[in-house]
């Protein structure tokens, strides 16, 4: 067994109170509850009621790198009253009572009337407005919850379809088109009046962005146009509007829109839709907590770039939240933001957030899909997200599909993430301790730090039983890191290193210079990528890992005696094929693999099957190679 020296994470309930309950309704939730807490459903009181938190195992269960178990405060949920929203409904009136037969108009009534342990149930439809919850729940058993109807498909949108006419302009052999957009859109924010990001905003608090600042992209309007659906690009001035079909620019007084089509169309024949808000479903209030958001589609934020960060759906500093099976999707900047927002202005993160986020389809935002600062005691799980970052602004430093910063016993495992542009796939950034990234699979991260990027954290974490796929950069990459642990990852096509670790010259982390020491790299198997392992530093161990051919030549012998790792380690000849759309992946070892000595806390693959002896199998499989296998078999797949 490998074991390192623990660290210990204490957490302390949060003393909220609650009201008793009527029953209404139980649904929830795939994970086991103890006899205990069962038990104390017969005899809740105020009292007790907010006492509840850690108490639910994960399925399977997952063990933090000190050794402890994840635990999360769901318990069953019961609600004491429901609304109904229904927008199609002819008789549907915010000035209604929001029962199922005399329901709101909108969601933002609902937002404005429900109380603790209270829901909204919202029917079918497009829903063009901001929810702003007045409030939160009081506890786990005193949720509010917002969700659609069963097999209902809510959209609630960022955005409106045009009504102006549009008249046609002359261009240098091109047809455009010009409109002005109606003030009256615009009631609280107009999107199409700022900018991506401002000097300011960089000179304040991004002294990394220095460097890029005035970049074109930053230049850019925050809003967004859509014909027939279809995200057009934004250009800065008329002569590149001109010559670049499925286009548009934005005059400086924010209303003034000129547009290239799509295929020549003539605008007044098409849906053309425009942002008109940056937040989507967030409150104005900080701080809310136990709030749930099941099953929407939220689409077409015209959101700022990071710093601060706000997603198209955040909790605006908020703690306790369950975000589930929503569609997340068409953003400028983030979808979902669930941290302190990077913002020091206000009431800082409530109880380090503690959210649960899974099973989400998020695709199509311009920055990340999903991001936070300073959250801990978070599950992150079961998410699919697709093509972020098309803003293509790596340098901003605030990208990928999933970017955190600053956890603190978290777990990140089971999510899916494909081609992200300019971003890696997941990024854990800065002073992250006794967090978990396992069994996520990261395809095609169009970045140079990685598809999983672990930077600045002097404390052990883990990544493993990952499968990383196709990353421009090197598969897993670490900077400035100390106590990582990288085992039974399976670590393929990459253009760069499977694993590069180094520092950053002079860097401080956590009041002193940054190192890469005390990491081990055990049990991984690595096919085809550009070159093995990049090191920085000789006090790290690498062992039992199996090398499948690299770009770089590879000399199995020669490195061993240069560096005295992977004295136990193999090369094989591996032959591999992956198909995203499944995703499945297929291989055969020729020579097959031998068992290693198993890495305290892996107790499960890739696949949940259980490890239950010494041995183990290198690599994300604990069955032999020479298969063909279902990845992530829990996650329902369709394009978000």
């Amino acid at each position: 067994m490998f074991d390192w020296a623990p660290v210990v994470a204490h957490h302390a309930p949060s003393n909220l109170n609650t009201k008793s309950l009527e029953l209404t309704e139980t649904p929830m939730k795939p994970t086991s509850i103890s006899p205990l807490i069962v038990l104390s459903l017969l005899t809740l009181t105020p009292a007790n009621m907010a006492v509840v938190a850690d108490t639910t195992s994960l399925t399977p269960p997952v063990l933090l790198p000190n050794d402890e178990e994840f635990k999360t405060w769901e318990v069953p949920l019961k609600f004491t009253r429901t609304y109904h929203v229904n927008t199609a409904d002819p008789n549907a009136s915010d000035e209604n009572p929001g029962t199922e037969d005399s329901p709101f108009r909108t969601i933002n009534r609902a937002a404005q009337v429900l109380q603790a342990g209270e829901r909204v149930v919202i029917a079918a439809g497009t829903y063009r407005e901001r929810v702003a919850p007045a409030r939160g729940g009081t506890g786990p058993y005193c949720m509010i919850s917002y969700e659609a109807a069963p097999g209902a498909e809510v959209i609630l949108s960022g955005s409106q379809m045009t009504t102006t006419t549009w008249a046609a302009s002359t261009g240098e052999g091109t047809r455009l088109w010009t409109t002005t957009l109606p003030p009256n859109f615009f009631k609280d924010e107009n999107p199409f009046a700022e900018v991506n990001l401002t000097e300011a905003q960089i000179e304040r608090c991004m002294d990394w962005a220095v460097p890029v600042k005035g970049h074109p992209t930053f230049k850019l309007r925050r809003g967004l146009v859509f014909q027939d659906g279809q995200r057009l690009k934004q250009v800065l001035d008329r002569a590149e509007l001109n010559k670049t079909p499925g286009s548009y620019w934005v005059e400086t007084d924010g209303l003034t829109l000129h547009l290239n089509p799509l295929a020549g169309t003539n605008p007044n024949d098409a849906q053309i839709e425009v942002t008109t808000r940056g937040m989507v479903f967030a409150p104005h209030e900080y701080g809310l907590g136990y709030i749930r958001v099941k099953g929407l589609t939220i689409q077409h934020s015209g959101n700022c770039f990071p710093r601060p960060q706000q997603g198209a759906l955040s909790t605006m500093r908020g703690h306790h939240w369950l975000i589930e099976d929503n569609t997340v999707r068409q953003c400028n900047a983030i979808g979902i933001d669930i941290g302190d927002q990077f913002d020091i202005s206000g009431p800082q993160l409530a109880d380090g957030g503690q959210h649960v986020v899974r099973r989400n389809r998020i695709s199509d935002c311009g920055i990340g899909g999903l991001e936070g600062k300073q959250v801990t005691y978070t599950l992150i799980e079961d998410n699919i997200i697709r093509r972020c970052g098309w803003h293509d602004i790596w340098r901003l430093y605030e990208t990928g599909g999933i970017k955190v910063h600053c956890t603190r016993s978290c777990v990140l495992r089971r999510n899916l993430v494909t081609d992200t542009i300019g971003a890696p796939g997941i990024w854990m950034d800065y002073a992250n301790v006794n967090s978990r990234c396992t069994a996520n699979v990261v395809v095609n991260a169009d970045c140079s730090n990685g598809g999983i990027f672990m930077e600045a954290s002097q404390q052990p974490n883990m990544v493993d039983n990952n499968f990383v796929w196709g990353t421009r950069g090197s598969g897993i990459y670490q900077h400035d890191c100390d106590e990582l642990i990288i085992a039974h990852n399976l670590v393929a096509y990459s253009a760069d290193a499977a694993v590069r670790m180094q520092i950053c010259q002079g860097r401080r982390v956590g009041g002193r210079l940054s190192t890469a020491k005390r990491n081990k790299i055990l049990n991984n198997v690595f096919v085809a990528n550009g070159s093995m392992l990049a090191i920085s530093d000789a006090d790290n161990l690498c062992d039992y890992n199996v090398f499948a051919g690299s770009r770089e030549p590879f000399d199995l012998a020669a490195w061993q005696a240069s560096t005295g790792w992977d004295k136990h380690s193999v090369v094989r000849r591996i032959a591999a094929e992956f198909d995203p759309r499944a995703p499945e992946f297929q291989w055969t070892v020729e020579g097959g693999l031998s068992e290693v000595p198993s890495v305290s806390g892996v107790d499960r693959d890739l696949m949940e099957r259980q490890i239950t002896k010494e041995l183990a199998l290198p690599g994300p499989f604990a069955t032999p190679a020479s298969s063909r296998l279902q990845l992530l078999p829990r996650l329902q797949l369709r394009d978000p």
